[in-house]
């Protein structure tokens, strides 16, 4: 186990240049996307590190994937967030692509961030051997696999869409002949997302979500959550109860960002004024891909380096 203690844009040329924004005219209505600001005078509440799919391992190439690269990036990555004086970053899951020795050749990167690491589970994470597979939440610096904490009137919850999947347990495990049975019925439902990749969180996740969402409201906090899988737009990576998620989050105008990874092309939708944004994956490039969240009151706005958008997301 190891852990870390202290562990730029106008939406039409988005869409054009990179074909990496997903609207629908219902949902550009809504949307608050702009610009960041040059001069915006403004302090920042708090600033955070954003990193999707890093996805190491030591193998060669596989088409765009660069799996050996991404512990290169990775260090780039750290050295750029350092110069920053970030409150937290977080790894939206992924982090390795395969091969439990992953996570130890990426340790001596990642303790060099300055900022505390937080991680999201992603479904290459558990690409382990069968008698590993529970040992891989510790390995991350992780004591539950899903959680929240505050900072400045902010409430930020990380989910675990991973939690209910056939890749999450050993392959005769029950949970695994329950999933593969519940993958069945969602493929023969004709669900786009009804993959072997992607996965949900439990019903019991479901109600420690909510009860945040109304101790937020209630405490007059702004939420932001993070997830390894996408909810929107609906499409063959999101979660398998996206639509569940999408229904709930809608309930709660606390709700102002979803930010995760697993599709490395991107993705944003804004619904119900509540942005779903899928940060680009730093294993498909040759370059990298990462980003520095500056939180305002009103808005998030993300500096993005390498093929990462730079975003400014107007809470409703």
């Amino acid at each position: 186990m190891w852990t870390n203690s202290r562990f730029g844009f106008n939406l039409s040329a988005v869409t054009t240049r990179r074909k990496f924004i997903t609207t629908t005219g219902s949902t550009m209505a809504a949307a608050s996307i702009a610009p960041a600001a040059d001069g915006d005078e403004d302090t920042p509440l708090l600033s955070f590190g954003l990193i999707a799919d890093c996805q190491y391992a030591n193998v060669d190439p596989a088409g765009a994937r660069f799996y050996r690269n991404s512990a290169a990036k990775l260090d780039q990555a750290v050295s750029q967030l350092n110069r920053h004086g970030l409150k937290f970053s977080l790894h939206l899951g992924d982090f390795i692509d395969r091969d439990f020795r992953s996570f130890s050749e990426l340790k001596p990167i990642v303790t060099k961030l300055k900022s505390r690491l937080y991680h999201a589970l992603g479904n290459h994470d558990f690409d382990v051997e069968d008698t590993l597979k529970s040992k891989v939440p510790s390995e991350l610096g992780l004591t539950t696999t899903y959680y929240a904490f505050r900072h400045k009137g902010f409430r930020f919850l990380v989910l675990d869409t991973t939690e209910v999947s056939t890749y999450r347990y050993p392959r005769k495990d029950a949970a695994t002949v329950r999933a593969q049975k519940e993958l069945r019925a969602l493929a023969a439902a004709g669900k786009t997302y009804a993959q072997s990749w992607n996965g949900r969180v439990s019903n019991g996740q479901l109600l420690w979500l909510t009860g945040h969402l109304e101790k937020a409201t209630e405490a007059g906090e702004s939420v932001i959550i993070f997830g390894h899988h996408p909810i929107l737009p609906e499409e063959a990576h999101c979660t398998w109860n996206c639509e569940a998620l999408h229904k709930l989050l809608s309930r709660f105008p606390c709700c102002k960002a979803y930010l995760n990874g697993h599709r490395h092309t991107g993705g944003y939708q804004v619904s119900n004024g509540m942005h779903y944004l899928t940060l680009h994956g730093m294993l498909n490039t040759q370059d990298n891909a990462f980003s520095i969240a500056r939180l305002y009151q009103s808005r998030l706005e993300i500096q993005g380096f390498g093929r990462q958008p730079s975003l400014k997301l107007t809470f409703r």
